[in-house]
């Protein structure tokens, strides 16, 4: 499993830092990491693709969203033998508390009172 993480996580890492340099032009002298370069791949993408290059980003951006939901979503089921009963725990004892700190139900309000408090 953490094969695959390590997978899923080295081509976004590679991928958005790429885009966010070049996006920049934080070119470090090569032109690789040119904005030129970064117009002309989003060119070739979006005349196969037949779509706009301004809406490429937001498509890759949604992908990466979905693609790592599925993955956070197999490695969580996976990995449930151990979260699963601390997670358990805790919400249990959220809900302990909660109702613990609730008032009884039998006691009754009292009336309030005609004098004024200073945050009125």
């Amino acid at each position: 499993m953490r094969i695959i993480l390590l997978l899923w996580a080295l081509p976004l890492v590679f991928f958005w830092g790429w885009y966010g340099l070049s996006a920049n032009d934080i070119s470090f002298g090569t032109v690789f990491f040119s904005r030129q370069l970064h117009d002309a791949i989003f060119d070739i993408y979006g005349r196969t693709l037949g779509l706009p290059r301004e809406v490429l980003p937001g498509m890759l951006a949604w992908a990466c969203i979905v693609d790592s939901a599925i993955i956070l979503a197999i490695a969580a089921f996976r990995w449930r033998a151990r979260w699963l009963p601390q997670a358990m725990s805790a919400f249990s004892r959220l809900r302990d508390r909660a109702v613990s700190a609730r008032p009884p139900e039998n006691v009754t309000q009292s009336a309030p009172s005609d004098r004024v408090l200073p945050a009125e």
